[in-house]
């Protein structure tokens, strides 16, 4: 067995061989709840250095245990529907399927952290969890918890790699970091009718036009203005002629915040500020309202031991505040069995944001992501 000084040694080890895995697993994306080759490279990864890989067969990623398990460490795995730039790479080999949100990245940071956590002590009781259909909902965090793979844990930790900090820098902060996210579809219904007369019927364009427009102002007047709150649409769809008006027209969207309890009553405060906005157009309507995962809220005593382990580790100045995100993270559902935190991990390179096919990740990241994440699990197990 090493001892902590050797882990610096340890990483540049490692580091090149994850970065192979990363580049393998960028030229394989798969979707959400398919991931089996990319399953199958991260267990050979793990078994080549004589890890065990516990897989969820038929049901795709798994876990490695370094000892007896009291802390995690959670990577997630699928990619996104995004058609690559032919001038990457490494390139998808997926036509239409790229990771463009890193997690291939994550993932090879987990193999990693868990190689050199084995390496440098064995009974580290640390578990790498590799979960699937982070993209998707209901995402694959939920499935874990409920096969009892955090059930045990002491705290959790995740790191999501960040296009706009610079390689070198963790990005850390108490309480929220991520919004709860849930999807919204409205179906506005009227009689429909002759564009010539829409006196004689229900205006339905025009009643779904009010939501869209309205209805975000409604839900923030309706609320303490020092909650966070976003609500937007990406789809409004109805009618196929100019002159006829519609029977329905469907608008699709996403309800946003930062705040838990905001979170626990959205559905009902969504439901009533449409009651009210389209009462006024005689329009009727029908709410599917599918709250989908909480805020992330990170623990304050799992930042605060590893940013001291990651700091005391590499440097002072490593970890620097980083700011909330309305994007959402299915991390959350573990956060309701287990204290847990997830970090920034810089991986600036030039290239565009999350979820772009301008996307591009710096790979000297994860490097960095190894040293970091073992430095802060072995923090928060001798804690």
């Amino acid at each position: 067995m090493r001892g902590p000084q050797d882990l610096a040694g340890l990483v540049e080890e490692v580091a090149p061989r994850a970065v192979d895995l990363r580049q393998l697993l960028h030229r394989n994306p798969e979707p959400a709840h398919r991931e089996h080759r990319t399953t199958e490279l991260i267990r050979r990864f793990i078994t080549r250095a004589g890890l065990t890989f516990e897989d969820r067969g038929p049901r795709t990623g798994g876990s490695v245990d370094i000892g007896d398990p009291t802390i995690g460490f959670r990577a997630d795995i699928d990619a996104l529907p995004i058609r690559e730039p032919v001038e990457n790479s490494p390139r998808s080999d997926i036509e239409g399927w790229m990771h463009a949100c890193g997690h291939d990245a994550h993932a090879a940071i987990a193999a990693g952290i868990a190689v050199t956590l084995a390496r440098l002590t064995p009974h580290a009781g640390v578990r790498v969890l590799f979960q699937p259909a982070e993209e998707s909902f209901p995402g694959g965090a939920a499935e874990l918890v409920n096969e009892g793979l955090v059930d045990g844990l002491e705290g959790l930790l995740a790191f999501h790699v960040d296009p706009s900090l610079r390689v070198g820098r963790i990005g850390a902060r108490v309480g929220p970091i991520t919004a709860g996210a849930d999807a919204v579809t409205i179906f506005v219904h009227g009689p429909g009718g002759h564009t010539s007369r829409p006196h004689k019927t229900v205006d339905l364009v025009s009643a779904a036009a009010r939501v869209a427009t309205e209805l975000p102002a409604a839900i923030r007047n309706a609320i303490d203005a020092r909650s966070p709150v976003v609500t937007a649409f990406g789809s409004i769809q109805g009618g196929d002629a100019a002159n006829v008006i519609p029977t329905e027209v469907v608008l699709k969207g996403t309800v946003r915040t930062l705040d838990a309890g905001l979170w626990d009553v959205l559905p009902s405060l969504v439901d009533k500020m449409l009651g009210s906005i389209l009462a006024l157009t005689g329009a009727g309507y029908t709410l599917d309202y599918q709250q989908g995962i909480a805020p992330v809220v990170n623990d304050a005593t799992v930042v605060g031991r590893a940013v001291r382990a990651i700091e005391e580790t590499i440097g002072e100045g490593t970890v620097v505040d980083t700011e909330t995100s309305m994007g959402g993270e299915d991390f959350s559902n573990y956060l309701n069995v287990t204290p847990g935190a997830l970090l920034r991990l810089g991986a600036a390179s030039g290239g565009g944001d999350l979820h772009s096919a301008s996307f591009r990740l710096n790979e000297d990241a994860i490097a960095v992501g190894i040293h970091a994440g073992t430095a802060a699990l072995l923090g928060l197990t001798r804690a």
